[in-house]
């Protein structure tokens, strides 16, 4: 079994990839202040809940945006597991081109977004990546990393609006039934999830016109299920990342 983990600012994915059968995953709220031992527990809980079909784990993998948390899941794969975890970055292979002015600046979920997809999806594909960022990501006819975008994602607007205006409530992203709200939670929320999904097309709209050919559109992050209903024409592949890493591990085993 092998275990890829996709350490994010807002949530940290595990993916167990067997030879057989599909993966199991499990998501939780990235804490910058977890202990190896809560770290852990979290993850014993979950082995435990589907009757240790994870085990044993014989290889592990990790892309981190967080370095702190980075050493901590390190320290876990060790010590849970018995085994070195490998960490997405230089002296790994990730099997695609990065087609950018400084491919150093390039974030570890990122390529493997962009591994993932090409993996699952092939060449000229878009992928809308809702994070804690918002990421559009082309990877261009030829199969490589050609650019992207980024801006704040739909939780953090939503923290920075009830935080910064004081007339403004927290809210429960959910899509209202039409896009004009009537009252203050609805028209927070349409903003959040149509204002988004919308604005994420258009750039894909954009960079395809750009490319000047047709791409495929992958939808895929944490707050891809918030938005995925407004965005039909988008597979959706929440654990996209994920995928990419086991690939990415796969590749570098060999």
């Amino acid at each position: 079994m092998l275990l890829a983990i996709d350490v994010g600012n807002t949530m940290t994915d595990f993916g167990f990839f067997g030879s057989e059968g599909d993966p199991l995953f499990y998501r939780t709220r990235s804490r910058r202040d977890i202990t190896l031992q809560e770290a852990k527990a979290s993850l014993t809980i979950f082995i435990k809940s589907i009757g240790e079909k994870t085990l044993p784990v014989e290889g592990a993998i990790i892309a981190s945006v967080v370095p702190s948390l980075t050493l901590i899941y390190v320290a876990l794969c060790k010590e849970l597991f018995g085994v070195e975890a490998k960490v997405l970055g230089p002296g790994l292979k990730s099997g695609i081109r990065i087609v950018t002015d400084n491919p150093k600046e390039v974030g570890a979920d990122m390529i493997a977004a962009a591994v993932g997809a090409k993996e699952e999806y092939g060449d000229a594909c878009i992928i809308c990546d809702f994070g804690t960022a918002t990421k559009v990501i082309l990877l261009d006819e030829t199969g490589a990393f050609a650019g992207c975008t980024i801006g704040a994602g739909v939780g953090l607007q939503a923290e920075s609006l009830s935080s910064s205006a004081a007339l403004l409530p927290e809210v429960s992203l959910q899509i209202p039934a039409k896009i004009l709200g009537k009252n203050t939670n609805d028209c927070m929320n349409s903003a959040l999830t149509y204002g988004n999904a919308f604005a994420a097309s258009a750039l894909a709209d954009g960079i395809e016109k750009e490319a000047g050919y047709p791409c495929k559109r992958v939808l895929t992050g944490g707050f891809s299920s918030t938005v995925a209903p407004l965005l039909p024409g988008y597979a959706h592949d929440p654990y996209l990342v994920l995928k990419g890493l086991a690939s990415i591990y796969r590749r570098n085993a060999r």
